[in-house]
């Protein structure tokens, strides 16, 4: 017989794990000989404590739990898994007791079903596989709504995060930067003159010098760092630890890296390059992100005006 500290897969690639809890031997080999043929993972448990041990361990899809144990009961079990809302947990009770106030009781204390013991191994299977197609349904969903939420924080021509999720994620990391004292800077990124290119070789040229752009920013970018667009030929990209004179470096390679990009349209080669903006904080109390945005965006601005194609920092900012 399977015990608590173990578990039995049936063939199944696509794991569905169960977990039996019943200080009865012989409820626990009922149950066993019933879903042994059935394409799930089981263990069991033969308290309260073990299934409570097994639910942190193993979280398990479905449970079946005895209502009396002597530790910890069943209506404790549902009360647990229901104070976990990271993903969504099928309980079965089973009981001895067909009391119409109890069964009402289990069921607001989050059980889903309930089966009167002695059960009928048909009805267990049954009501198991109802439960199962619940928990794909919930499993479904989540896996649409995590879609819907990337969706949401991407831009869907370059994959880069979008406007809303740089916010998001700079809020966070500024306050980490101003709580522990490391560099925190914003560069503000444009495409210089990037409306001939619309205008002279169609959108389409447009979006693969845009896509091209995001490659390189993301090729320059580290992973604890990111990079974004925030609209249009507008890009953005935020760097912790770092000294400014390495900012300067970092930034003007990206610059000189695509300066050397070779675009050809219609037979005809096109240069394209890009301005930047930096702003940033390296000691002290940390201003506002979008203040930051603000002072990176007027540093940009002048390097446009001073010939495009050149880093600018925002007042006394760099080091």
């Amino acid at each position: 017989m399977v015990e608590s500290h173990a578990l039995r897969v049936n063939g199944s690639a696509q794991e569905f794990k169960v977990l039996v809890a019943d200080d009865s031997p012989l409820y626990r080999k009922l149950v066993e000989e019933t879903l042994g043929r059935e394409q799930y993972v089981i263990c069991f448990a033969k308290n309260g404590r073990q299934a409570s041990d097994l639910l942190a361990e193993h979280h398990p899809a479905l449970v079946i739990t005895d209502w009396e144990m002597p530790d910890l009961t069943g209506i404790d079990l549902c009360r647990q898994i229901r104070c976990d809302r990271s993903s969504y947990t099928y309980i079965i009770l089973l009981t001895s007791n067909a009391d119409k106030d109890q069964i009402i009781s289990g069921l607001a204390a989050g059980a889903d079903d309930y089966l009167t013991k002695p059960f009928h191994s048909g009805e267990l299977r049954a009501r198991v596989a109802v439960g199962r197609r619940i928990v794909e349904l919930h499993r479904e969903i989540q896996d649409k709504n995590r879609l819907l939420e990337d969706l949401a924080l991407t831009d869907p021509l370059t994959g880069l995060p979008n406007r809303r999720a740089v916010e998001a994620w700079g809020v966070r990391q500024l306050s980490g930067a101003s709580r522990y004292r490391f560099s925190f800077w914003v560069v503000m990124a444009d495409l210089d003159a990037f409306k001939s290119v619309n205008d002279t070789y169609g959108h389409e040229a447009g979006d693969i010098v845009l896509k091209r752009f995001a490659e390189l920013l993301k090729r320059n970018t580290r992973a604890s760092n990111i990079c974004a667009r925030i609209g249009g030929e507008e890009f953005i990209v935020v760097i912790t630890h770092a000294e400014g004179s390495n900012i300067q470096i970092v930034i003007d390679r990206i610059r000189r890296e695509l300066e050397a990009e070779k675009f050809a349209f219609d037979g005809r080669a096109l240069r394209v390059t890009a301005s930047f903006g930096i702003s940033g904080f390296q000691d002290g109390a940390a201003p506002k992100f979008d203040q930051l945005i603000r002072e990176a965006d007027a540093a940009l601005y002048a390097a446009k005006s001073a010939g495009r194609n050149r880093v600018e920092f925002a007042g006394e900012t760099k080091c």
